[in-house]
């Protein structure tokens, strides 16, 4: 049904002064689109709301609500917005980045990638949710697919979901990376984006999410049991060993068990020095 959704052509205008290029993705909720803009005389992306959720008040809020947001973030390792279009068809403009997300990289690569490179892919979504955290804002659902790359930087985006600590929230965000809190409607904390953290470091190393469907639709496995040990998945040399170790910790059920951002940074900054 959504495939037979139009969508704005090449040569098009999504918002004054900004020329259609390409559709890049069709999401539940919004379009995404290469465009040009003419202030800045380059390629950007432009988030909208898909033609038959125009008019639909939450996806129109959550989205004036990301750009708001971003607008007035300033990070190396989280994207940045250029300009929140408002009026009847509302537009976040966002920087263009040079790679694909990790979750494209993981799904066509033909191996996994280098232990080294994803202690520092853990090492970038920590510098970005050190600096959200700073502002008392969490991000709530990040996965590979929430993680781009860009010349080396991994850039966190999708800021539709980040809330303030001590909400109570339950199933508000991606299945097979939710934290056991989100899933069973507590109050999230810092430490539901260190769980974000671990789950992504966890896929990143062995390939596959910490866990797949549960026994029935409304299901969370991650409320039933702990996450399989990367090292069954895949073998660790002995110099990598603690990663295994502090993805394992990460992903405890109990949020109070799971190490501190900052711990994290520093586990993975000694993991990198060795």
């Amino acid at each position: 049904m959504t495939a037979a959704l139009p969508v704005l052509k090449a040569g098009q205008v999504l918002a004054p002064g900004y020329e259609v290029l390409d559709h890049l993705a069709r999401g539940q909720a919004l379009d995404v689109y290469d465009v040009w803009s003419d202030e800045r005389d380059c390629h950007c992306v432009a988030k909208t709301p898909r033609p038959d959720r125009l008019t639909d008040v939450a996806v129109r809020r959550r989205l004036l609500r990301e750009g708001r947001i971003l607008l007035d973030l300033a990070h190396p390792n989280i994207v940045r917005a250029y300009e929140l279009v408002r009026g009847a068809s509302p537009a976040l403009v966002l920087e263009t980045l040079t790679g694909g997300s990790v979750h494209d990289a993981l799904s066509t690569a033909s191996r996994r990638p280098a232990l080294g490179a994803v202690v520092q892919l853990g090492i970038h979504l920590c510098s970005a949710l050190h600096y959200l955290h700073g502002r008392e804002l969490l991000h709530g659902d990040l996965k590979p697919a929430n993680v781009m790359m860009d010349r080396g930087f991994a850039k966190v985006i999708d800021l539709s979901l980040v809330c303030r600590p001590g909400k109570a929230v339950r199933g508000r965000g991606t299945r097979g990376y939710m934290a056991p809190e989100q899933a069973r409607g507590g109050h999230v904390s810092a430490a539901t984006d260190v769980w974000g953290v671990g789950a992504t470091l966890y896929a990143a190393t062995v390939g596959r999410k910490p866990f797949g469907p549960g026994p029935d639709a409304g299901a969370y496995a991650q409320l039933e049991r702990r996450a399989d040990r990367v090292e069954a998945h895949r073998r660790l040399p002995r110099t990598h060993a603690p990663l295994g170790e502090l993805i394992a910790a990460c992903l405890e059920p109990e949020p109070r068990a799971r190490p501190a951002l900052g711990e994290v940074t520093d586990r993975l900054d000694e993991l990198l020095e060795d």
